[in-house]
């Protein structure tokens, strides 16, 4: 009996836990209207995959206009949280709310849906999408007191966080401070604002108000029992203490932080203090932690499509390991996987589309700023300063322009050696394939057809490299794409070793050739590929000729030998082919 009503009372409890679980959100019955979206707003939870319970959750949204914008965009937010990537029913929804917010020609919902999108393209690294949507944001937001914005802190905060990571440093103290003007202290909000300023300032290389700031994240997140804040801030303390020269210290600091971030589940930070370890024990020369520390690293990375950068920072490291113990394990697979990286993050998340980005920040900040110098221009002198303006803008275009000149540079550079490196390997395994192949003719065939194959890829290549001024100096310098088209020709060797399984397979036919003495050596490699039924431009790629030239000997045998010829071959297919 009493075992009846312990199992009634857990029932009881279950039931209980799983209603509240699936309660909907809820509306509030607050009469400021700014108040009553963020406090539906801080409701916003994670469902994981389970987006059936996320729609039942949102809808008591849908039953206003206005509310069915918040519906819209948490619905988009729960959808990028699933799918962990950029995916058409976001985009729809996201696109939905900010249509709705302006519709209703609600200036608050409007920044917040575009800012709300916004983190959104910033979360999956879509640099170069975002930031014209950014900009435009930003100019609207500097119309609008803080009073009107929805979450001013935390919006405040995340402008911060992008202008941060575009290098806009100035923009980022700006808007950080903001952020903690506008949010209650002990909280982790104002931990995460204190952490990012420190941030700043190490980025800007002041060393002693980063260090400041680090050991006040560190001390608030401890008050208020924010376990991952406080491991971000030691991991932060980490970074000051390596530029420093205190390696040990940092080491020690970091996997402080590492055993709190796994402890807290906290992937990410995980991920990038486990990279930063790596770099340390690296910089110690402990190659053994190195490697141990990146495969833990290795494991975050390549769970989410937009950890990229981190995955190619921890090949680099790896190759750094694996070139300090003089070992080459898996190099060649390392580097074609960094090729692709770099290559998918050249218009993402590499440096190309940050600073692409930052130069746009840089470029409206500017157009901006001469927009009211030219509605301010009362005087000659304040022209001469607008002027000034326009060289400076000039200069720094020129600087930009030839920064990017440089990584694009560097880039095909390492595209050009990855594709010499990737033809040479085919040569080398067509080689080996008829090395290790029994001596017959077809082998020979087979060969000869892989070789055409390649030959039209360098061939290509050589074309591709023509039409590009730097990739044809490239060329010229290394002459690697040349040498190895040449190294495809028929060698005396191989045509000797093809003529012998040619005679051994037609044996009637080269007997009928050597009637023939008009017929020379040249003629006869034309013929027997002929025979086997290599057409003109295939001859000519393996002979080094053209296919005016096949087609001209041809003819040329032919009014030679007269008669004779039809013995060999029919005339007409033998010239059009």
């Amino acid at each position: 009996m009493l075992s009846r009503k312990i199992y009634l009372l857990v029932l009881f409890f279950f039931s209980l836990a799983g209603t509240t679980q699936n309660a909907p959100i809820k509306i509030p019955s607050l009469v400021h209207p700014i108040k009553k979206i963020e406090a539906m707003l801080l409701q916003e939870k994670s469902f994981e995959n389970d987006t059936l319970a996320l729609k039942k959750y949102l809808k008591p949204l849908k039953s206003t206009k206005e509310l069915a914008v918040l519906y819209n965009a948490l619905l988009a937010n729960g959808y990028s949280n699933c799918l962990n990537k950029t995916n058409p029913k976001s985009e729809f929804h996201y696109l939905q709310s900010i249509k709705k917010a302006n519709e209703l020609k609600n200036k608050s919902l409007e920044i917040w849906t575009q800012l709300n999108y916004i983190m959104y393209l910033y979360h999956h690294k879509e640099y170069v999408t975002m930031t014209p949507l950014l900009l435009k944001m930003m100019e609207r937001l500097e119309k609008v007191a803080p009073e009107q914005l929805i979450l001013p802190g935390e919006s405040f905060k995340k402008i911060g966080w992008i202008m941060q990571t575009l290098a806009d440093y100035d923009n980022a103290f700006h808007y950080l401070n903001l952020a903690k003007k506008h949010t209650p202290q002990k909280t982790a909000e104002y931990a995460a604002i204190l952490d990012a300023i420190g941030l700043n300032y190490f980025r800007v290389g002041n060393l002693k108000e980063a260090e400041s700031y680090f050991q006040r994240t560190a001390l608030l997140a401890t008050q208020i029992k924010d376990e991952v804040r406080y491991a971000k801030a030691i991991g932060n303390l980490a970074l000051v203490n390596q530029q420093k020269g205190n390696i040990k210290g940092a080491i020690a600091l970091l996997s402080k932080d590492i055993r709190i971030s796994e402890k807290g589940k906290s992937n990410q930070n995980t991920m990038y203090a486990s990279i930063l370890l790596a770099e340390m024990y690296l910089a110690d020369k402990d190659w053994h932690k190195a490697k141990e520390t990146l495969e833990k690293a290795e494991k975050i990375a390549y769970s989410k499509s937009y950890f990229k950068k981190s995955e190619l920072k921890i090949i680099k490291l790896k190759l750094a390991i694996l070139q300090h113990q003089n070992k080459t394990d898996n190099e060649l697979v390392l580097l074609r996987r960094m090729m692709v990286l770099e290559d998918s993050l050249k218009n993402k998340d590499g440096d190309i589309a940050i600073n692409n980005s930052y130069w746009l920040v840089q470029k409206t900040k500017f157009n901006q700023k001469l927009n009211k110098a030219e509605d301010q221009l009362k005087n000659e002198s304040e022209r001469k300063n607008i002027y000034a303006i326009l060289i400076i803008l000039i200069l720094l275009l020129v600087f930009f322009f030839y920064q990017n000149t440089k990584k694009e540079l560097k880039t095909k550079q390492l595209e050009h050696q990855q594709n010499i490196l990737e033809l040479e390997l085919d040569k080398i395994k067509t080689e080996q394939k008829l090395s290790e192949a029994n001596e017959s003719l077809n082998a020979q065939v087979d060969y000869l057809k892989e070789k055409n194959v390649q030959i039209k890829k360098l061939k290509f290549e050589i074309d591709q490299i023509k039409q590009s001024s730097s990739d044809s100096s490239l060329e010229k310098k290394t002459g690697k794409l040349n040498n190895l088209l040449e190294s495809h020709l028929m060698t005396e060797s191989n045509w000797n070793t093809f003529r012998r399984e040619f005679q051994k397979e037609h044996p009637e036919y080269y007997r009928l050739l050597e009637d023939f003495p008009e017929i020379t050596n040249s003629n006869k490699r034309m013929l027997l590929l002929q025979k086997l039924e290599f057409n003109n431009q295939e001859i000519a790629d393996l002979l080094g000729v053209t296919p005016d030239a096949i087609k001209k000997s041809k003819q040329r045998l032919k009014k030679k030998l007269g008669t004779k010829f039809t013995i060999l071959f029919n005339t007409e297919k033998m010239i059009q082919s």
